[in-house]
């Protein structure tokens, strides 16, 4: 009878071991799956596609360029180990061997002239060709397979904060042969993430490159769906769906700071929100419209209304981070009597009706209702119509609108960056510049600032295009951006960044 119970005994054990093996191993088999909460979807995984930062904070899990920005907004290694300039125009870059694309081609120089001259070709059109418009392309050097010289067309002081950008993300040359104009959808880079499906319209997955030349990442798989609403966002987060979630609303800032397993991220970013119009329709051609419109509104009330402690009143045609803003731009203090007496000497006594261009976004939403009440003293009558992101930014950038609201992040914290894409005449259009402003003394400042390498001239520069776009009403500044950003207490390593690129190469599941 003993002997009997021992027996039965020992195959319990003998199975219980069994089956606590195999939960065991199948918790580590089980994927480390990340989801992030997008603010939209990507409109292509293309980067030389895209120029809008839901696009590029996806790309830049899957790309890398030959420097990278640091969290401090300083430039590290990345494509390439280092680099020497060779005078004041050129900079040879040492290549890392053995870098591998997700693909298995091998990385060489080779692949970054390519990348280059492909964002660089008019007939391409790049919307981010203006970002290495300095490069004089025709005459970049490959030395060998892991050194280049880049030269640019005159001294240019912040190259390699150019080279950190987005745009300049290097691709494989071998998978855009393949793949022509589809590549978009079949993306190929060296980065810790590589795609393996991405549901447009609802998200993008990617999975860890067991190959990359930094180390695997942290987590198996990083999924990034498209969540427009902002309160969706923060019920994911709260609920589980997702583990981060950027651009946490207003409403929602107490709810995730107070909630027991949440983090509260809330830092200052290098963007600026604005209203824009269409320069070259009518009635906003005419400089006392703008100007009106620019009296009409009361930005202290505008940001208590909408912002609160996601922004603060726009002082300047910069966000107040960057190193050139000016203080002394003039600012259009609210004055309605003033704002009706340039409606009057414009024709436009009984006012006008107009429309407001929005993206599907809640706090754009409360920002176009807030300047349609303001407007309203003025007579102006505004409609507001809402475009879901992809459509916002094909109507935007043919010039298919009205009165328009967004934002401008100058992730490099250069001013060449916070202005030439927005108000050079060369860029109208997608490429940055969607008020279509045109000024030639403008483009010849920014053209200046652009190749200047003494830092004074180069504010003397900046300062005065800012003086002229404050003249001219080029659009109006309404807030300085404070991001926020939603996580979950399982993830460990976030660190976020004043870019809004937040890196996930690092960061672990708990």
């Amino acid at each position: 009878m003993k002997k009997a119970g021992f027996a039965v005994l020992t195959v319990l054990l003998i199975v219980g071991l069994i089956f606590t093996a195999g939960l065991e191993n199948s918790e580590a088999q089980s994927p480390k799956r990340l989801v992030v909460a997008n603010f939209a979807d990507a409109n292509s995984l293309d980067p030389q596609m895209v120029s809008d930062t839901a696009s590029f904070w996806i790309q830049n899990q899957m790309y890398e360029g030959l420097v990278r920005r640091t969290p401090d907004m300083g430039v590290q290694p990345a494509l390439a180990k280092d680099w020497e300039f060779i005078d004041d125009r050129t900079v040879e870059f040492y290549l890392r061997e053995g870098v591998k694309f997700h693909n298995g081609d091998e990385f060489t120089a080779h692949d970054v002239k390519f990348s280059y001259e492909r964002l660089l070709d008019p007939e391409f059109g790049s919307p981010g060709a203006s970002r290495l418009a300095m490069v004089d392309i025709d005459n970049v050097e490959i030395i060998d397979d892991y050194t280049i010289r880049i030269p640019t067309k005159e001294p240019f002081a912040a190259i390699l904060t150019y080279l950190a950008h987005s745009a300049s993300l290097i691709i494989s040359q071998s998978a855009v042969e393949e793949y022509g104009a589809d590549f978009g959808e079949n993306p190929v880079g060296t980065g810790p993430f590589m795609l393996k499906e991405w549901r447009q319209g609802d998200q993008v997955e990617l999975v860890k490159f067991d190959d990359y030349w930094g180390g695997a990442a942290q987590i198996d798989e990083l999924v990034f769906r498209a969540i427009p609403e902002g309160t969706s966002r923060t019920i994911e987060l709260e609920t589980g769906g997702v583990q981060v979630s950027r651009g946490i609303a207003r409403v929602d800032l107490d709810r995730v700071d107070e909630h027991p397993n949440l983090t509260l991220h809330l830092y200052e970013a290098l963007r600026i929100n604005y209203m824009g119009f269409n320069h070259e329709a009518e009635p906003f051609n005419d400089l006392r419209v703008r100007q009106a419109l620019a009296y009409a509104l009361d930005h202290a009330e505008i940001v208590q209304a909408v912002y609160g402690p996601l922004g603060g009143p726009a002082t300047g045609y910069l966000n107040s981070n960057i190193w050139a803003f000016n203080p002394d731009t003039y600012l259009y203090d609210r004055d309605v009597d003033r704002a009706r007496e340039l409606m009057a000497e414009a024709g436009y006594a009984d006012g006008f009706s107009t429309s407001i261009a929005i993206n599907d976004d809640d706090t754009r939403r409360a920002l176009a209702e807030v300047v349609s009440y303001q407007l309203e003293q003025i007579n102006i009558d505004c409609s507001i119509e809402v475009y879901e992101w992809g459509a916002y930014l094909d109507l935007t950038g043919r010039g298919d609108h009205e009165i328009y609201m967004l934002a401008w992040l100058a992730s490099p914290g250069d001013p060449h960056h916070a202005m030439h894409p927005l108000f050079h005449s060369s860029n109208k259009g997608s490429a940055g510049n969607r008020q279509f402003f045109d000024n030639p003394r403008v483009d010849e400042l920014l053209e200046k600032g652009m190749v200047e390498t003494d830092m004074d001239q180069r504010m003397a520069f900046y300062h005065e295009a800012q003086q002229i776009l404050s003249e001219e009403v080029a659009w109006i500044p309404l807030a300085d951006d404070r991001e926020a950003v939603g996580v979950h207490e399982s993830v460990t390593n976030f660190v976020p960044c004043p870019s809004g690129y937040h890196m996930f190469h690092e960061v672990g599941l708990d």
